[in-house]
């Protein structure tokens, strides 16, 4: 991610895209979804995710399965209390 912006700061041009290309059809591959879920504990900063791609080209069946890792700030399991001022019947 840093190096994407060294290469914008020089104007450099990177050649390296972040979505894959088809080997066959040398078009880039379309996102068919993505596999994961956020980190549901604290003491994880970081999950793994896959990404699947496809060869937008008809009949073609050039798939390819991306494994990146995310950081997120993992969501707690307590809940806050609710105000007062939210809970019309606790009056």
């Amino acid at each position: 991610m840093v190096m994407k912006y060294v290469n914008w700061a020089l104007r450099r041009q990177a050649e390296e895209s972040d979505v894959p290309r088809c080997p066959s059809h040398k078009v880039e591959m379309k996102l068919r979804g993505i596999i994961g879920q956020p980190a549901r504990f604290r003491w994880q900063t970081e999950e793994d995710y896959t990404y699947i791609y496809f060869c937008p080209v008809d009949k073609c069946n050039e798939t390819r399965q991306i494994i990146r890792r995310k950081a997120q700030v993992p969501g707690g399991t307590d809940i806050p209390s609710r105000p007062v001022y939210a809970r019309p019947n606790d009056r």
